[in-house]
């Protein structure tokens, strides 16, 4: 009997709220007033965006569906055609369909490239816009997060201030759900109690979604209550995550970082409505990340030696500067060495004509005297007035320029002069 009463029941049911449809295609920019609807949420009004071809310079590009209105007696519908929004409809408004999750926002974001509709059905005036934002700076910040924590994984899974943080974050997040699986094991172990924890698992779920639509509201008028929970499931979570301790062994490690960077890759998938380049772009982080350092040098060593770099003269003041730093390099070298426990200075000093210069040059004293310098100055200065100018100007002359330094003045120098080469009468060389 009961079956025959639904049989007749259900065609009644469906027949009873037939809608009035109403479709409108909206480009960019376009603006909508709705005025009040004298047959309630019994007239569907369906907006849909027709898309356009996938673009490179559209990469950051968004559009938003923003609708204005009163109150919340108002119902959404989405779906990729009309027919689909009219057909979620139906089913909603069928007299046997219940849903804890019906969708309420008044902004929802839309793919530039692909068509969406959305389904209002309300009895109160409302005002429609869709935004276009060519480049949305949240998805840029978005795409550069996820590189960021895709390259800094490894360092972060080792960072016990990263540890700690995410500790914290991740047990007031989840004090919820853990308050349920607590109160989940008090109850016995039977089959119809199977029924009652999944369906307090889904009240669970529809509360926290219900918190998070009204959250602004929550932080206004229980912020105390709020901040009070804060601070005590921090604390909680901070004691835990310090009794248990940052993570020692590599492969815990290893389990973070990998954590970290699918993270990271799903922050830049979901940057941008062009699914084929955020995964182009995944794909060559993820090449860079783990390319081989060989081979990368290898390639670059290859390149070389097939595009060899133009090589360059050097002019005559290069040439001049180079020698100068180069000698003075070598000179705070030979010091170095000479004062080292390396260095034999007995078997040195005993071969020298000179022990005691050498001496002076390995406590600090120049390499030169000011009376070498003259006569060294002097000579090239003879030189160039006798082989003149334009003989002078040749390799011969960078040669001998290469310890020309006319500072005859200047004792204490160190290792700003420039160095000569002495030679005992056994052919052992001295500096």
């Amino acid at each position: 009997m009961f079956n025959l009463w639904l049989f007749l029941l259900l065609p009644l049911s469906i027949n009873a709220v037939t809608p009035k449809a109403d479709v409108v295609f909206l480009v960019p920019g376009t603006t909508i007033d709705i005025t009040d609807n004298a047959y309630g949420s019994n007239t569907l009004r369906t907006y849909c965006y027709q898309g356009k071809r996938y673009s490179l310079l559209s990469l950051f590009e968004t559009l938003e569906f923003q609708l204005s209105i009163a109150n919340d007696d108002y119902t959404e519908y989405g779906g990729r055609t009309p027919e689909e929004v009219m057909e979620h409809y139906l089913e909603k408004r069928s007299l046997f369909s219940i849903t804890l999750f019906s969708q309420k926002r008044q902004r929802v974001q839309l793919s530039p490239f692909e068509p969406q509709c959305l389904g209002i059905a309300s009895r109160q005036p409302y005002n429609v816009n869709l935004l276009h934002y060519q480049v949305d700076i949240w998805r840029i910040a978005q795409i550069l997060l996820g590189i960021l924590i895709f390259w800094s994984s490894q360092h972060m899974a080792k960072n016990s201030v990263f540890y700690y943080l995410a500790g914290i974050a991740l047990g007031i997040c989840a004090s919820v759900l853990v308050t349920i699986v607590m109160f989940a094991k008090l109850f016995p172990r039977r089959p119809m109690m199977y029924g009652v924890i999944i369906g307090g698992w889904t009240i669970g779920f529809y509360i926290i979604k219900q918190l998070m639509d009204n959250l602004r509201v929550i932080l206004l008028v229980y912020r105390g209550y709020v901040l009070w929970y804060l601070v005590v499931t921090g604390i909680i979570s901070f004691l835990i995550c310090y009794r248990i301790g940052p993570p020692r062994n590599p492969r815990s490690q290893n389990i973070i970082k990998w954590v970290l960077q699918a993270i990271g890759g799903a922050l830049i998938y979901f940057a941008s409505w062009h699914t084929n380049a955020a995964i182009f772009i995944m794909v060559m982080i993820f090449v860079a990340h783990y390319f081989p350092q060989s081979l990368l040098n290898y390639g670059r060593s290859f390149y070389r030696r097939r595009f060899p770099p133009q090589r360059r003269l050097l002019t005559k003041e290069e040439y001049y500067h180079q020698t100068v730093n180069e000698t003075a390099k070598s000179l705070a070298e030979l010091r170095e060495y000479v004062n080292s426990p390396n260095c034999r200075q007995w078997n040195i000093m005993s071969s020298l004509r000179n022990p005691m210069r050498f001496a002076c040059f390995a406590n600090g004293e120049p390499h030169l005297f000011d009376e070498e310098i003259e006569d060294y100055s002097r000579t090239i200065e003879e030189s160039m007035r006798e082989e003149g100018a334009e003989e002078f100007e040749t390799e011969d002359y960078l040669q001998c320029n290469m310890y020309y330094r006319p500072l005859a003045n200047r004792r204490s120098t160190g290792l700003n002069n420039t160095p000569r080469r002495y030679h005992d009468d056994d052919g052992e060389e001295e500096n």
